[in-house]
């Protein structure tokens, strides 16, 4: 799908300002009835920025800490890399069952474990709906927010829930996911924050899945894109509030701490994918929350499709010049200033994505479009 397109279809746009006058208040609320959050995003930021400083020390840190636990660690220096290590470990014929990964989108995991001859899964339930229709979420937390309950209902008939009301198709889909994670043979998750100082991965949810993803199966395959590595277990508590708060639900319906269960192979995969490189360093503090891209004018219009490959809005802008290449549509951004007056990492995306547009114009970047003329 094209921007253009994309601009047509009103779902789009009338998902995402649903959910942002949902959670914009929330956000203030959680803001005002909590203010040492502010403090916590400074202290998190910091952490971040001081671990990009010197990511190959914070590897290996993490790396021994990890082996010390009995954890298989594997360090990929780009995203083909780290299909090949999930393949390898995964290898075919399995049910592999995943909880939601931006990482494991930015490195097209899923589609690789498929071609290998792999049954996987999405567990949770939005990520589900955007497998079954086969497209790319739309938003990094709200993944099938363009869809209308009854686009849903049309959606999940394909794996043989039916039901009149949002609540039938939720307990059709537990049903259905139940199955699949008692059979399961490897779960595999992402990280919102990983502590070097006790190898333990932080994740948040509100589903209850993905803990029956990452305890349930033998094996457990961790996700940890390196900017997700902080110093301390405090550190990483401190950001997943973050993360939750400045989303706009607070506190998180679940946190888990996960590290490797008494008989579970556990692998964690150490992914590097262009951050220790990255030109962009501030954009290594973002926390994901998703607010930048609910706030965004241009990503309002047409969604998670103005952006790169896999992350959309203006953070889609710069984490995908980090991780692949500057977007095509690099000039739709309006340089508004939104995105950075609502991001708790306070991060510079329009002066970003300016430096994007001059490497482009001046040539010293080539992202197969044409500058837009001049006037």
């Amino acid at each position: 799908m094209r921007v253009e397109e994309a601009i047509k279809r009103e779902s789009i746009r009338e998902g995402i300002l649903r959910s942002l006058r949902n959670l914009s208040s929330a956000v203030e609320r959680n803001v005002q009835e909590h203010p040492y959050l502010l403090d916590y995003a400074r202290e998190v930021r910091e952490a971040r920025l001081g671990v990009a400083e010197n990511y190959s020390q914070w590897v290996k840190r993490a790396k021994d800490v990890l082996e010390s636990r009995g954890v298989e660690v594997h360090f990929a220096r780009n995203a083909r890399r780290a299909r090949e290590i999930a393949g390898e470990i995964v290898g075919s014929g399995k049910v592999v069952v995943k909880a939601k990964s931006m990482v494991s989108e930015e490195i097209h995991l899923r589609e690789h474990l498929e071609r290998l001859g792999n049954e996987v899964w999405e567990t949770d339930l939005g990520e589900l709906i955007v497998q079954l229709a086969n497209e790319k979420p739309m938003h990094m937390v709200i993944p099938a927010l363009h869809y209308s309950e009854g686009e849903v209902a049309e959606i999940l008939k394909k794996i043989g829930v039916t039901g009149r009301s949002a609540e039938e198709l939720a307990e059709g889909v537990r049903r259905f996911m139940r199955e699949r994670f008692l059979r399961a043979d490897v779960g595999i998750s992402g990280c919102n924050a990983f502590s070097a100082e006790s190898g333990r991965i932080f994740l948040i949810e509100n589903e209850g899945n993905i803990r029956l993803s990452t305890t349930l199966p033998k094996t457990y395959i961790a996700l940890v894109s390196i900017d997700k590595i902080l110093p301390s277990d405090e550190l990483c508590l401190k950001s997943v509030f973050v993360q939750s708060a400045f989303f706009g639900t607070f506190p998180p319906a679940y946190i888990n701490v996960n590290e490797r269960i008494e008989g579970q192979e556990m692998h964690v995969i150490l992914i590097d994918n262009g951050r220790s490189d990255a030109r962009f360093r501030e954009q290594l503090s973002c926390v994901k929350c998703g607010r930048c891209q609910l706030e965004c004018p241009v990503f309002q219009l047409a969604g998670n499709i103005w952006g790169g490959d896999v992350y959309g809005g203006p953070m889609g802008m710069v984490w995908s010049a980090i991780t692949a290449q500057i977007p095509e549509n690099v000039f739709l951004s309006t340089l508004c200033g939104k995105c950075m007056e609502v991001c708790p990492m306070e991060i510079d995306m329009p002066s970003m994505i300016r430096e994007m547009r001059r490497s482009v114009v001046q040539g010293r970047i080539n992202c197969n479009i044409h500058p837009p003329p001049k006037y």
